[in-house]
This record gives structure tokens, C-alpha cells and sequence, in this order.
């Protein structure tokens, strides 16, 4: 019999499946196919992959709840030497690309995978998984961190006191989905009560986080990389995409054909070597907000009413500076 062959969106549901017969053991098998999308069929092939990976569960009907008989614990004996090295090395490298508590957990679960009680192999985690973790001012405060983590992890709701710049705090309940790191900060994608709509939080806002008593299991179609798809860098906004299309000087063209940031972007060269950047974001302020680094180096296109905006942001600079 070949391998099983595990695509991102097979994996996805198999790891919605495990926690949620783990965080909430009372959902029954029909509310969980409804909440995973899929038949009855499907439900029973994921249920027998989960049970392949090691999991050994059932729903007890009597008591109403789902039971996990077993629980699946990794083990690696015939991983070499250079294969544990070079996940040490990779993941060790986390903390230069953007930190965040992801990264830590993540090189205290190579830890684990790797040293498997070797002295010389444990030294080499220690030494080598141990890096700096983003400061509280953008990846937020230690507490709330840990409690978002483990309402994520737990399908919990959680209580928060988020505070904007330049706003009031606001008190209100969260179902959180999602943690990520974008642009060197952490975020949180979750259900907003108050909004009745999936919203993007920013965990350095958060004052306060509390998990109440309540766990959830409607995910509303939440789907990361679906979110995604259509924003320019962090915010993800449930709209269609404008096209956006931004001019930059032979100076900055260099630059800008070094990044990418969405899949929807395209760059058109000109002959001078200035080239017009095209890109479609349910945003499109993040991308201006993005281009004004480069000052007179750059023009918006259109939209029109960005560039009216942009040309407003920049009557604002030449009044800051007295001209």
C-alpha cells in the first residue's frame, strides 16, 4: 500500500478535528462534520487518518461526549544526525526572522523531537534553540500572550480590553481563530461579538485577555490562507480587492522588484527604468501607506480617490515642513 498523501487543507482538517474532539468533547459527530464542511463519507476518512497518525478515540453515546483512548506521541529513531542539525539550524533561525512566542514554542518542541535524551544532541538544542523573543511593546504582554494561546488552542472565548492609538479602550468577547506574525508583530484573527464579524487584533492592543467559561465550535468559514489572499501585508478585510497601481522612480524600482507581498502583484517596466506597480488589495490605504516611504519617488496611479489621498498626505508634509 503507497503513503498517504497529506495536502495543506487535508492537514488543516485533520488538525480542526483533533482539537475539537479534544477542547470540546461533547460536540457530536454531526455538529462537527457541519463545522468541518463536509459529508458523513469524508468525516469517516478523516476520522480513520486521525486514528493512522495514532490517535485512538470514540464518541460515547451514552455520555454524550467524544473519549480519547490513546493520544499520539512523536517519536523519531531513525532521524540522522545531519537531519536533526539542520532543524535545530532552521528553526534556531526564527528568532532573526520575525520572533514571536511561535517561535519559542516551536524551539522548545524541537527540543524535545530532537535530543531525545542524547547529552551531545541536548547541549547542541540548548545552545542553538535559545534566542530573544519579541518585546511586549509589538508582540504584547507575556500574560496575554499565553492566555490567547491557549484560548486558541482550547477553542475558548475569551474576554479583551483593546485599546487603539489615539482611542478609548473597548471591552468586548473574542472567539479566537488564528495567531500570526506579519511585519515583525504579533496578530490575532478572531470572531468579534460586538461586530458580529471576523476582525484582525493586533496582540500588543490587548490589556487584558480573559477566558470564560465558554468553548466554541462554528469557525464561520474562517479559513487563514482564504483571508489572506487579497491582503497587501496585515490588514484582511471581508471586501473585493481594488486593483491599485503605484509609479516608482528608476531609483526605487530596484528596491521594490526585490519584494513581494501579495500574489496579485505585478511589476510593468519602463523604459527610463521606473516601473508601475499593480497589485489587488481589499485595503488599499496599507498599500499607500507601504509606497510613502519613498517620497518623491513614488505617485499613485489609481485608484483616484487614493491618489487624492495621497496627494492630501503629501499638502500635509509640505505644511509640516513651512513650505
Amino acid at each position: 500500500m503507497g503513503a498517504k498523501v497529506f495536502d495543506s487543507s487535508k492537514l488543516e482538517r485533520i488538525l480542526h478535528l483533533y482539537m475539537a474532539i479534544k477542547a470540546t468533547p461533547a460536540i457530536s459527530p454531526g455538529a462537527l462534520r457541519q463545522e468541518l464542511g463536509i459529508e458523513k463519507s469524508a468525516y469517516g476518512r478523516y476520522c480513520a487518518l486521525l486514528k493512522g497518525l495514532g490517535v485512538e478515540f470514540r464518541f460515547d453515546r451514552k455520555a454524550r461526549r467524544h473519549i480519547i483512548e490513546k493520544d499520539a506521541f512523536l517519536t523519531a529513531p531513525d532521524m540522522t544526525l545531519d537531519e536533526r542539525l539542520a532543524i535545530i539550524l532552521a528553526v534556531g533561525r526564527l528568532g532573526g526572522l520575525q520572533e514571536s512566542f511561535l517561535a519559542s514554542r516551536a524551539r522548545k518542541a524541537a527540543t524535545k523531537l530532537l535530543a531525545v535524551n542524547e547529552a551531545p544532541v541536548a547541549a547542541a538544542c540548548s545552545a542553538l534553540l535559545s534566542g530573544p523573543e519579541m518585546p511586549a511593546h509589538v508582540g504584547g504582554r507575556g500574560q496575554v500572550v499565553d492566555t490567547l494561546f491557549r484560548a486558541v488552542t482550547e477553542r475558548r472565548r475569551v474576554e479583551v480590553s483593546y485599546a487603539k492609538p489615539h482611542a478609548e479602550p473597548e471591552e468586548f468577547e473574542v472567539d479566537p481563530y488564528q495567531l500570526y506574525v506579519l511585519d515583525g508583530a504579533l496578530y490575532l484573527d478572531g470572531y468579534h461579538w460586538g461586530r458580529r464579524a471576523v476582525r484582525c487584533f493586533k496582540a500588543c492592543r490587548i490589556a487584558r485577555a480573559r477566558l470564560t467559561g465558554i468553548t466554541f465550535t462554528n469557525n464561520r468559514g474562517y479559513a487563514y490562507d482564504e483571508r489572506r489572499q487579497n491582503s497587501f501585508r496585515v490588514f484582511a478585510v471581508d471586501r473585493e480587492p481594488e486593483t491599485v497601481r503605484i509609479w516608482f522612480s528608476p531609483f526605487a524600482a530596484p528596491y521594490i522588484r526585490e519584494e513581494y507581498h501579495n500574489p496579485s502583484q505585478r511589476l510593468t517596466d519602463n523604459p527610463d527604468g521606473s516601473l508601475v506597480y499593480e497589485v489587488r488589495a481589499t485595503e488599499p490605504k496599507e498599500v499607500l501607506w507601504w509606497a510613502m516611504r519613498w517620497g518623491a519617488d513614488f505617485e499613485v496611479l489609481e485608484p483616484g480617490w487614493l491618489r487624492a489621498e495621497a496627494m492630501e498626505k503629501v499638502r500635509g508634509m509640505m505644511g509640516r515642513y513651512g513650505i
